[in-house]
């Protein structure tokens, strides 16, 4: 097994200082020590800046501000739960944010029995979870739905278990695209998610040429708020269940409000090449890097791009300062046809072929069009 290398966030300085000797006699590193809870979004960064792979999270000082910390890095790495009190409301509600085991006592013997669970749990557990993609557009009309509706089509066509979600309960642009109707939409996944279990999901979701889809309501008056930690829990649902789960959302403030972008593995944002595009899209990815966490992979994807109108790649780069990750042709015609029919566009056309080179490049998370992403260049820029 890996050695661990734990990191704490631990307001309470003599709960700090009891755990880092802990740990110190059982032999085990020295966990790292953030004596705050981090930003919204921010814990599993750090526990990557620091090289640390497992988290232990301090209940006393604010529970609910633990809560929401639990909730970021337990999609990134193992998360246990300090606390001395036997609550049982509490500790469910930690495990329900996705924390692996509890820590109630402070001591050597404490510690090895924990490490020992967790190294067992670690060897049954499988390689790896499925992705998440956020799908955002810049502008509306940018086309953000359609590249859902293909991307989920692609990764399907690739062998992957999919779901689609339409999680723009205005423009519900998913049933429209695909032809669906279904008795079931987000919103009722949100109001039954408390007792949702395998046979519940499997009534509320739809199927599109083999791909489980979600749809948003039939009347765009009915809301689908969605709040962080919610968005927590339904990201480790659906990442249990599926290879690749797509989200299509209505704004770049949809996505960071309901915790969407934060808990992405991708947040891709698209746009064309028309100025009044660029300029929502320049906004849109600022509020995204400023909340988004680091972990996710921020991709800019350049749509319906046509040299002879519009600004060229080289604008493109130059107005927003990132690189595009993909740039999709523009076969307006021919996807307006097909998509009106309720199937993606033919696997041999340019916009089909840019699709593939796309889920290619996020697979092996590089640019599809052979550049470097946004999120490099923005290193660099620091």
């Amino acid at each position: 097994m890996p050695v661990w290398k734990p990191l704490l966030l631990c307001p309470t300085a003599d709960t700090a200082r009891r755990l880092r000797a802990a740990f110190a006699e059982a032999g085990v590193a020295t966990p790292a020590l953030i004596s705050e809870y981090p930003r919204a979004g921010a814990a599993a960064a750090l526990a990557v800046e620091r090289g640390c792979n497992l988290c232990l999270v301090d209940l006393a000082a604010d529970e609910d501000q633990a809560l929401h910390t639990i909730g970021d890095a337990s999609s990134a790495i193992p998360v246990v739960a300090v606390t001395m009190r036997q609550d049982a409301d509490i500790m469910l509600r930690a495990l329900r944010r996705g924390a692996r085991d509890f820590l109630s006592e402070i001591s050597a013997s404490q510690v090895r029995e924990l490490l020992d669970r967790l190294d067992r749990g670690r060897s049954s557990e499988p390689a790896q979870q499925g992705k998440l993609y956020c799908v955002v557009p810049g502008k509306p009309g940018c086309g953000a739905s359609t590249l859902a509706v293909h991307l989920a089509a692609e990764e399907h066509a690739a062998g992957r278990k999919v779901l689609l979600v339409d999680a723009d309960p205005l423009a519900g642009a998913i049933a429209f695209l695909l032809k669906l109707k279904s008795e079931y939409h987000l919103g009722d996944v949100l109001r039954d998610w408390k007792r949702m279990d395998e046979d519940l999901w499997s009534r509320l979701v739809t199927s599109w040429r083999g791909v489980d889809v979600v749809l948003a309501p039939d009347d765009p008056a009915i809301r689908c708020p969605v709040v962080p930690e919610l968005a927590t829990e339904l990201a480790a649902f659906w990442r249990k269940r599926y290879d690749v789960t797509i989200l299509d959302t209505p704004d770049a403030r949809a996505a960071v409000d309901s915790g969407f972008a934060a808990g992405a593995d991708e947040v891709l944002l698209v746009a064309t090449n028309e100025l009044a595009a660029l300029h929502a899209s320049r906004r849109g990815l600022d509020l995204l890097t400023q909340t988004a966490t680091a972990r996710s992979g921020m991709r800019l994807i350049l749509n319906r791009y046509q040299p002879s109108t519009g600004l060229k790649r080289d604008d493109v780069r130059a107005a927003l300062q990132v690189e595009p990750f993909a740039t999709l042709s523009n076969d307006y015609e021919l996807l307006q046809t097909a998509l009106l029919e309720g199937r993606p566009a033919p696997a041999g056309s340019r916009f089909a072929a840019g699709v593939r080179a796309l889920a290619g490049a996020l697979r092996g998370a590089v640019p599809a069009a052979g550049k470097t992403s946004w999120l490099g260049r923005l290193a660099k820029h620091k």
